[in-house]
């Protein structure tokens, strides 16, 4: 199908990782903004049922399971589009057990592709990251070297390769977006931004300067989840088949700027300390996304500040006590 005759509105959509964080955002964007009927697949050791809109439907399913037993889900329902949000997210659990990372990230995409091409979908968004990427200065195109420094961002560069190759090889309708640092509601790991905000949650004598002890002072690019979903649902509609394409906020900030524009946020004053025990063993110093590919293609652009996007994400966490 030409790329300019897709639509998501108003069809079956199927969101692998579903209740996760930036799965049940698109969940959530597809029912209420987009009118779709959504399958929500999820194995919740990570994502949590409550995240899901009430009006999708849920199943449990676990990523890694067999081809047959997806493409029976994909036809039962029956699915027109396909996002794949699942995987193992958490870089540090890479560092002790890369095959499991390896066999959820690379292995089972390949499986969630072939399902997908079987079940006749119309459209396939497989979700990259911008670990892929290695040290580069200023804003990042696809174009730039990938050179991975951990195995989650080699189990991801093998994801983009299938997308790429299997398009040519059968003509297998995906397109990957190489995701790059999110914000908001519904976390589901502790990366840095939940991490400062429960430290700075944490109980604390009166009138004293709270410690924030961090890893390194690198620099990221951080996008809202919501804007990140709605981005992406274009993207799908107008994107190349076969294609990768960028996304961020084309901003950043480094981390210990970060933690410093949070403890604004919340009224306290704070002091920054390195914490060895929470260095990454080959750190990618700057990441920052130049969307230029991705705005050849899609009108959306980023609504929310991260500003604001940090005021949501601290509300949602202070209403919401979440356990790591």
């Amino acid at each position: 199908m030409e790329n300019s005759k897709r639509t998501i509105r108003d069809t079956s959509v199927a969101v692998i990782g579903g209740a996760g964080f930036l799965g049940s955002h698109l969940v959530e964007h597809l029912i209420k903004d987009r009118g779709c009927r959504v399958l929500a697949l999820d194995n919740l050791i990570n994502g949590r049922r409550e995240f899901i809109h009430p009006e999708a439907t849920f199943q449990w399913f676990d990523i890694t399971a067999s081809e047959e037993s997806l493409l029976h889900l994909f036809k039962e329902h029956p699915v027109e589009y396909v996002f794949n949000y699942a995987a193992e997210p958490y870089i540090p659990v890479s560092f002790k057990r890369p095959l499991h990372v390896f066999n959820i990230n690379a292995f089972a995409v390949l499986k969630v592709m072939n399902a997908a091409q079987d079940a006749n979908v119309k459209g396939i968004l497989q979700v990259s990251s911008a670990e892929i990427y290695g040290n580069i200065d200023g804003k990042i195109k696809e174009s730039d070297y990938v050179t991975p420094h951990s195995s989650y961002g080699v189990s991801k560069v093998a994801a983009d390769g299938f997308v790429q190759v299997r398009w040519k090889e059968a003509q297998t309708p995906v397109i990957a977006l190489r995701q790059f640092n999110c914000v908001g509601e519904n976390e589901t790991h502790p990366y840095v931004i939940p991490e400062i905000i429960k430290q700075l949650m944490a109980p604390w004598p009166d009138g004293q300067r709270r410690t924030v002890r961090l890893g390194n002072n690198s620099f990221r690019d951080f996008q809202y989840a919501g804007d990140a979903v709605r981005m992406a649902v274009e993207l799908l509609e107008k994107g190349e088949f076969g294609e990768v394409y960028n996304m961020g906020s084309e901003e950043g900030i480094q981390i210990y700027d970060l933690a410093k524009l949070i403890a604004n946020i919340m009224n306290v004053e704070i002091d920054v300390i390195p914490d060895k025990s929470r260095i990454r063993p080959w750190e990618i110093w700057h990441l920052q996304s130049d969307n230029s590919k991705l705005y050849s293609v899609i009108a959306t652009r980023p609504e929310v500040s991260l500003s604001e996007a940090l005021r949501r994400t601290i509300a949602w966490f202070q209403n919401n006590p979440v356990k790591f």
